[in-house]
């Protein structure tokens, strides 16, 4: 699997599907908070005819990890410079994101970063902490305190950082031009709804979407509600 440094982290990623990106925008996808980029395994078989894919393991998770001297600290800022850095590296100069939980919080964030970004599906999206159910809270501090017992410092930021961030306002919404879908599940047991639609509202250039039967898990249980998103509209 192919690396990239960047910021003394070692990113690894993998290039899926056509080769040709004069004519099929680039796909980046990415994964959630403690995942990696096989997420996407029930997905990308599926659009490989047709798009040229980019997937990535996040900083500090799957196979991406810290070079010597790098920090296991994480935000999402900082993750989506790490996204913005690669995919400068591949020389894309506009390329389309799918992006799901964290994923899709990064890939907001990098809309605010970079006009390179064009369209984004944004799969169980947070603006901030607030976006989070009661429910959500209590699972993620019951992992930190769990994470804490184990002294496990990669698992206990990853926790903290659902619990700190992301900090993404209103008027920074209001100012990404990209076009964004966000699906939601009908389920979705971690996102407070009236919060993702408040986030479609923000944006310029959104719709909105919910997912019948679906939970939080949308790649994994509803693959094929994503593929059929990104052929339609990516």
């Amino acid at each position: 699997m192919p690396e990239f440094i960047v910021d003394n982290q070692i990113i690894h990623y993998a290039i899926r599907g056509i080769e040709e990106t004069k004519l099929k925008t680039p796909l980046l996808m990415l994964h959630g908070n403690g995942e990696d980029m096989h997420l996407f395994d029930a997905i990308v078989p599926h659009i490989e005819d047709t798009k040229h894919n980019v997937l990535m393991d996040s900083r500090c998770h799957g196979e991406s990890h810290p070079a010597e001297g790098g920090s296991i600290h994480l935000s999402y800022s900082v993750m989506a410079d790490d996204a913005i850095a690669l995919m400068d590296s591949l020389g894309y100069k506009e390329y389309d994101i799918v992006g799901y939980s964290d994923g899709a919080i990064i890939a907001l964030i990098m809309a605010r970063k970079t006009y390179a970004v064009r369209k984004i599906i944004a799969i169980g999206v947070n603006a901030n902490p607030d976006g989070l159910t009661p429910a959500a809270i209590r699972h993620i501090k019951a992992d930190y305190r769990k994470a804490k017992r184990k002294k496990d410092e990669r698992n206990m930021d990853l926790a903290r950082l659902m619990l700190e961030e992301p900090n993404i306002t209103l008027a920074d919404l209001s100012r990404i031009v990209a076009e964004v879908t966000i699906l939601l599940g009908k389920k979705d047991p971690f996102i407070d709804r009236k919060h993702s639609e408040a986030i479609a509202d923000a944006l310029p250039h959104c719709s909105h979407m919910l997912i019948d039967g679906a939970g939080h898990g949308i790649p994994t249980t509803h693959p094929r509600a994503v593929i059929d998103c990104i052929r339609t509209l990516l």
